[in-house]
Order: C-alpha cells, then sequence, then structure tokens
C-alpha cells in the first residue's frame, strides 16, 4: 500500500491511477500541460502528457543494436519517433532533449563478427580445397542449419492455452515454415554452386550456414576486442549515413556502451547488489524479481500478463546465454554475464564478464539524465522483457516508484503480414528502399499511418504516398506559375470566402489531430483536403483571387515542413526568373502552333511564329541556360524543316507532345495541357517524372497483356468447345472421354452394352440417345461456323491464333 509514497503530491498528482491490468501510473501534474494526449504503454491508454519541470523534456529512445545493416524495420521506430519530436519542439514548443544509445556490446554483435573473421579465413582455406572435400564442408554446414531448424519446430500449445499463446503458435508456425522454405531455397542455390565449380558461389549461397558451423567449431578462438570493436564502429557509422539519408535530425546525446566500461557499468550493478536486488552465481549477476516485488515495487508495468512465454523470456537473456545459470527464480535477469572463450570481457569483482543487455540503457540513461525521464521510447518489439526489465533496475538503484513518465511504443513494420525481421530474411534494408523511393516518399508513408500501430509496407500504401506528395508538388507549382501570370481579374468573392473558411477549418483540424495522439494520418488527411478545395479556385483562374490560395498553401507547406517534408517546390540551378521567361516564350510556342496545326493554318502562319520566338532564344543562351537555349532552337528547327517537306499537322502535333514529354522532362519541368486554357508549366524533380512515365508505361503494357489474356481465356475455352462439338455423333460414346465404359453399339452408335458386357438399362440408354442429339445439334453448329474450308481447317485456325496470343504473352 506503499507504492509512490515517495513521489505523490511531489510534482505528481495526490493520488495514482489504476488502468487495465497495469500496476498503478503516478500522474505527472508539475510541468506545462498543452493538452496532448498520448497513448502511453505504462497505462496502455492514452494520457494527457505534462513533463515534470515546465517546458522541459527528458527524452531517452532505445538506439541500435548496431550488428548489421539497418533496415526499415528501424526506420519504423526512428523515423517515427523523428516525426514525434519534431512536433514536440516546433509545433508544441517543448524544449526537447533527446538522447539515444548505441548497443555496442552485445551477442548478436559478438556472433556476427567473429562469425565474419572466421569466414574469411575460411574462405582463405577454400582456395586451397579439393571438390570433394569442399562438397563435404557445404554439405555438413547445410544439415547442421536443417538440424537447427527442425529442432525449433514450434510447439503446439495445450488445449486450455491463452488466446495470446495461441495466437503467437500460429505466426511461429508461419514463421517456421517461411524459414524452412528459405533453407530449401539456400540448398538447392549450393548444389547448384556445387555442380558448377564454382567456389565464389558456393561461398555466397552457403555463407550463413558456413558462418553458423564456424562459429560453432572455432567460435571459441576469437579473442581480439579489436575484431568486435571494428565490426560495431562500421555499422554505427552506416545508421548514422542512413539516418541522415532519412533526414532524421541527429540526437542531442549519444551514449555508446563500451565508453561505460570504464567501471560505471560495474559499480552500478554492486550497488545494486548492495540493495539486496542482485545476486552473483556462477561468475553471472543476476537480478532478483522476488526480492524486488517484495520491497514493494511492481515488475513487469508495460506487460503485466501473469507468465511470459518462453520465447520471450529466451529474447531477453540473449542468444549466447550461460546454460548453467543458477538462478534463483527462471524469470531473474542477467546484468552482468560471465564471458566464455571467444567473446569480449571487462574486469569485475565477479570475474571478466560484460554487461547484460538490459542494464545497458539504465546505466546511461541515468547517468545523461539523473533521476527520471519524461519519456522512453522504442520499438514495440522491446516492451518485454527489455523496458520492463530496464525500468526494474532502474527504479531499484534510483530508489524510485516511478523512473519513466510515459513509454511511447512504435508499432512494427509488417512486410506481407509478417513481421519484418532478420530472423524471417524477409526485411529490406534503408538503402535498397532509398533506391526505389525517396526519403520524402517514405517519411509520407509513416506519416499516413498511425504511429504506434502496426504499419504495412507495401506498394499500396508507398502508392499513396507517391500520390499526396505529387497532388501537394502540383499545387504548390500551380500557386507558383500563377503567380507569374495575369489572376485576380475579378473582385474577390463567394469562392475566395470559401478558401478561407477551409483554410481556417483546416488548422484547427491539423491542431485537434496532433493533440489527440500525434494523429499525423488525420494531419495529412486535413491538408489534402484543403488543396483539394483549392483546386476549384485554380480552375477558375485568371478570374479569382490567388491571396487566399497562397495562404493555404503556407499553412500546406508550413505544416509539412514541421513534419520534415520540404523540397515540394522544386528549383532550378541559376536564375529562376530567366527560366520562367525562356521557359513561358518556349511553351507559348508550342500553344500556337497546336493551335495552328489544329486549324489547319499555312505554313508562313507557323514559321511567323517560330521567327516570333528567336529573341527568347538568344535571351536564354546569354543568361547561359544552354541546354534549355539548346532544346528550344531544336524544336524551332525541327518546325521549319516539317513545313519545309510540307507535313501533315498531325506531324506537327507529334513534334509538340515531345516538347511535353521529352524535352521538358529533360530540362525538370512538368508541362500541363488545360485544353481551351492554354497550359500550365511548373518545376520538378527528372527523375521523378521518367519514373513515373516508366510507371505508365508498364502500366499501358500490363493492361494490354490483360486483354490479350482475357481473349486467350475466352479463345481457349471457345477451342475447348469446338474440339467437343467436332466429335462425329456416331463416334461420340467411341471417343477418349468414354474410353473403356462400353463394348457394344447400335447403328447410329448409341451404346447397347457395357464394358462388362451388361446390358446398358433403358432409363441410361434414354439417357445416352439424349447426349447424343445434343452432340448433333453441336456438331451442326459447328460445321456452319467452319464453312466450305472444313472442320479441322476451322480448328486449325482457332489453335493458330491461340498460339499467336500465347507468343504475345510470351514476349
Amino acid at each position: 500500500g506503499n507504492f509512490g509514497a515517495d513521489l505523490l503530491g511531489k510534482g505528481f498528482e495526490k493520488s495514482s491511477v489504476t488502468r487495465g491490468s497495469h500496476p498503478p501510473w503516478l500522474v505527472p501534474s508539475a510541468g506545462k500541460d498543452l493538452g496532448l494526449k498520448v497513448s502511453n504503454s505504462l497505462t496502455g491508454e492514452k494520457e494527457v502528457f505534462r513533463p515534470l519541470n515546465g517546458n522541459k523534456v527528458i527524452w531517452y529512445t532505445c538506439g541500435p543494436t548496431v550488428y548489421d545493416v539497418s533496415h526499415m524495420g528501424h526506420a519504423r521506430a526512428y523515423l517515427t519517433f523523428d516525426i514525434l519530436r519534431r512536433i514536440m519542439k516546433d509545433y508544441l514548443g517543448f524544449d526537447v532533449k533527446y538522447q539515444i544509445n548505441i548497443t555496442d556490446i552485445d551477442d548478436k554483435i559478438i556472433l556476427r563478427s567473429r562469425q565474419n573473421k572466421l569466414f574469411d579465413d575460411f574462405s582463405k582455406e577454400v582456395a586451397k580445397m579439393k571438390p570433394d572435400e569442399l562438397k563435404k564442408a557445404a554439405d555438413a554446414a547445410m544439415d547442421l542449419a536443417l538440424k537447427k531448424l527442425e529442432k525449433k519446430v514450434p510447439e503446439e500449445p495445450a488445449a486450455d492455452a491463452s488466446t495470446k499463446d495461441r495466437a503467437e503458435f500460429e505466426t511461429l508456425k508461419q514463421e517456421h515454415q517461411l524459414k524452412l522454405g528459405q533453407h530449401k531455397e539456400v540448398s538447392e542455390r549450393v548444389a547448384k554452386a556445387l555442380a558448377s565449380g564454382n567456389t565464389e558461389d558456393v561461398l555466397a549461397a552457403g555463407r550463413e550456414a558456413f558462418m553458423a558451423k564456424l562459429d560453432k567449431e572455432r567460435g571459441h578462438t576469437v579473442t581480439d576486442h579489436s575484431i568486435f570493436d571494428g565490426h560495431a564502429r562500421r555499422y554505427e557509422d552506416e545508421y548514422f549515413e542512413d539516418m541522415d539519408a532519412l533526414g532524421v535530425l541527429r540526437p542531442d546525446v549519444v551514449t555508446r556502451i563500451t565508453s561505460y566500461m570504464d567501471g560505471r557499468v560495474q559499480k552500478y550493478i554492486e550497488k545494486l547488489e548492495e540493495l539486496g536486488v542482485a545476486y552473483a552465481s556462477a561468475g553471472s549477476v543476476y537480478f532478483d524479481i522476488d526480492a524486488f516485488q517484495k520491497m514493494g515495487y511492481h515488475y513487469r508495468k508495460l506487460v503485466p500478463a501473469m507468465c511470459a512465454t518462453a520465447k520471450e523470456m529466451e529474447e531477453g537473456e540473449g542468444a549466447l546465454a550461460a546454460e548453467d545459470a543458477e538462478k534463483r527464480n527462471p524469470n531473474d535477469f542477467a546484468l552482468w554475464k560471465k564471458s566464455k572463450p571467444g567473446e569480449p570481457a571487462w574486469e569485475s569483482k565477479w570475474g571478466p564478464g560484460r554487461p547484460g543487455w538490459h542494464i545497458e540503457c539504465s546505466v546511461m540513461a541515468t547517468d545523461i539524465n539523473g533521476e527520471y525521464l519524461d519519456i522512453h521510447a522504442g520499438g514495440e518489439d522491446l516492451k518485454f522483457p527489455h523496458h520492463d526489465n530496464e525500468m526494474a533496475q532502474s527504479e531499484a538503484y534510483l530508489q524510485r516508484s516511478q523512473w519513466v513518465n510515459y513509454f511511447w511504443h512504435a508499432g512494427h513494420l509488417h512486410i506481407e503480414g509478417l513481421k519484418m525481421s532478420k530472423s524471417l530474411k524477409n526485411f529490406i534494408t534503408i538503402r535498397q528502399a532509398l533506391e526505389v523511393h525517396t526519403a520524402r516518399q517514405l517519411r509520407l508513408m509513416f506519416l499516413m499511418q498511425a504511429w504506434d500501430k502496426g504499419m504495412n509496407y507495401s506498394d499500396q500504401a508507398i502508392d499513396m504516398a507517391k500520390a499526396e506528395e505529387r497532388k501537394m508538388k502540383h499545387f504548390l507549382g500551380s500557386l507558383d506559375f500563377w503567380s507569374r501570370h495575369p489572376h485576380g481579374q475579378k473582385p474577390p468573392g463567394e469562392l475566395e470566402k470559401k478558401i478561407e473558411a477551409s483554410t481556417a477549418a483546416c488548422k484547427d483540424a491539423v491542431h485537434a489531430a496532433i493533440l489527440d495522439n500525434f494523429s499525423t494520418p488525420k494531419v495529412i488527411e486535413s491538408l489534402s483536403k484543403l488543396v483539394s478545395e483549392c483546386k476549384v479556385a485554380l480552375d477558375a483562374l485568371p478570374e479569382a483571387s490567388l491571396e487566399p490560395i497562397a495562404a493555404a498553401a503556407k499553412l500546406v507547406e508550413g505544416t509539412l515542413g514541421m513534419l520534415g517534408i520540404d523540397g515540394l517546390r522544386s528549383s532550378p540551378a541559376g536564375d529562376k526568373a530567366a527560366w520562367a521567361a525562356a521557359l513561358d516564350a518556349f511553351a507559348d510556342l508550342r500553344q500556337e502552333v497546336r493551335e495552328l496545326a489544329q486549324k489547319k493554318a499555312e505554313a508562313k502562319e507557323v514559321l511567323a511564329a517560330v521567327d516570333k520566338a528567336c529573341p527568347a532564344v538568344a535571351a536564354a543562351k546569354k543568361s547561359g541556360l544552354n541546354e534549355l537555349a539548346d532544346a528550344f532552337e531544336a524544336f524551332q528547327n525541327d518546325l521549319r524543316a516539317l513545313e519545309k517537306q510540307n507535313a501533315a499537322p498531325g506531324e506537327l502535333l507529334k513534334r509538340c507532345d515531345a516538347v511535353r514529354n521529352v524535352d521538358f522532362v529533360r530540362l525538370g519541368v512538368r508541362l500541363e495541357d488545360r485544353g481551351n486554357d492554354g497550359y500550365l508549366w511548373m518545376f520538378d524533380d527528372r527523375k521523378a517524372m521518367e519514373a513515373e512515365q516508366k510507371e505508365a508505361e508498364e502500366r499501358a503494357k500490363e493492361a494490354a497483356r490483360q486483354k490479350v489474356r482475357n481473349k486467350l481465356d475466352q479463345k481457349q475455352k471457345e477451342l475447348k468447345a469446338a474440339e467437343r462439338a467436332a466429335v462425329e455423333p456416331s463416334a461420340l460414346f467411341k471417343s477418349a472421354g468414354y474410353a473403356g465404359l462400353y463394348s457394344d453399339f447400335d447403328a447410329d452408335g448409341v451404346p447397347t452394352k457395357l464394358a462388362s458386357g451388361e446390358e446398358v438399362s433403358a432409363k441410361k440408354k434414354k439417357d445416352l440417345v439424349k447426349e447424343l442429339g445434343k452432340q448433333q445439334k453441336e456438331y451442326e453448329k459447328l460445321q456452319k461456323q467452319a464453312g466450305p474450308s472444313g472442320i479441322e481447317a476451322h480448328l486449325a485456325k482457332m489453335r493458330a491464333e491461340a498460339a499467336e496470343m500465347e507468343k504475345q504473352l510470351a514476349s
């Protein structure tokens, strides 16, 4: 009953709150309340956010374990928290201190760096091996990998198991099937490489399996610290490069656990031992959960289930957990791990060892931030055991009922329904993602899905983000265009009032969405709606007034910029005014030529228009816009040549289309025809436009292919029916479809005896006569269709048509 007595009424409300099965939560009351409500994993509900000290926010996020390349699952957490951090800082005006840690000592790092070293050494040995020796080594490695997989077949839970356990079993079963399939593919690749005799291919195909076997046999021989350290540094550098590429702001503070191995980690654990919540056992030190709870603390604040699944417990201890661990309670977790041969080690009073996974965050976060954290954030998969264990250690160390006031967890990233993870090999690295999409498109995709729920990484999700991006860019580009051209030719009226009202409503909707658990999907939706409403006004130009549209654009651009979406207005290199003048003249000439071609004007009118544009070409050259001037001049020369050849108007229009689809795109300009209202152009990214064109071509090709597929489908059905109908009625019951059923027939070909010699019954005979009559009708109909060339020629023609379609699809 004493829980929270140390803090209640001291920066917290006088009484705690209890929600669902979570233990009591102490409600911060001292800092600034801006009306923000955020999903807090400590209560499982949305809670009003208040820091403990005025406007200052202390925020710690679990950083990466730098053992391999960063994938989109990592981006899910760090890009998500970058968005939330920007909102907290730049929209809500909190003074945020943001820390992340780098886990650079960990079972995964030890394993991976050790395996890489052993694999490199093995690759040199392979060069001297005979083919049969290499085959033996490869078979043994693949065999070990399969045995390991077979050992891990998920066990079906008991009939009375909880829904959580059943659901976990289903997921594990699915994941295990995926891994078995992947193993089969790898085995086939290895076998193929062995058959080809290419050593490098064998090593590449079986790399993971070779590494696991080598580690089992020789892992203990790797003792050089620099191997582990060099590995971690390499991937830490790559991680920060990836974050920069995604536009994630650098943290205010970065800490590495290796820097704390100067005795600070050991001292922290010694204090836990002195406080009676830790005990040494066989060279390792464990956290004593029972002792901790007896002191009145709550364990497992985030996942308060009665018991952890074995898989969760195993993940908490890491891949290199001691098998002979002597724990007082199986749920006790390692604070200090005795180092085995082949693992890095630091001195301590318990002998050479290294820190447990959870202790790292506790040591670094308390060292930098002191007594408490306003916010602790991380991926959803870290809730238990990592975050629950981290809280237990820190609360015991600080002798404080509540160390973290708000726990924020980003939802999982799913690919085709399964959680993205290294072990499932279904991960897309951040670098791979950035080869196909821009950082802005990925950020928009994140903004369009809830930050704290599972998120789908799919073609559909990215296509929706791209569509929004195009819409925003188009809106801002159109506004730029009209601000240089006539507008506001009529006094403002209802339309302008409507845009002003929509902008005010959008601003309120954005504010409400942000305060409601950072609902960025609603923010994007509101901005998108405003842009759609502005389109009506843009279509009413040049009569409409631009001021209200410009005010709407300022809100759209400002809000997106605050969320890290910028660069939506493309700009050319060089003098923008000179570009605008030259592009206007270029587009004017094209527009005039199109109108002249459509009314089949005389050649001299076209040539006069071409000559009229010469000063604009000269001005572009003078401004140093050589690429633009060259394209402009080439267009003029082509028009002159076409007129000289007396080309049809269609040829002129074709050349005008090439200006829009090729010349302008190469210059980084999107040109759009507005029917009778002339044209509109805007600067855009050349690569993005070319990718769009390519996608459109692919879609058109796919649509054409689908058309052929549908026709082929129809043709095959018709052919099948025609082949059935082509059987002469008298031979119907002797044909392949009735093979071996009958032994005797009457003059019309109707069966009289079954194959067994038994007479065909009167009822059956009646059915057969009916069937024969039907065949007669179909046969006569086919004869009619076939005409004088006959049935066989008709079928041959149909087969040839089907074959031609198949050929089209194959090409």
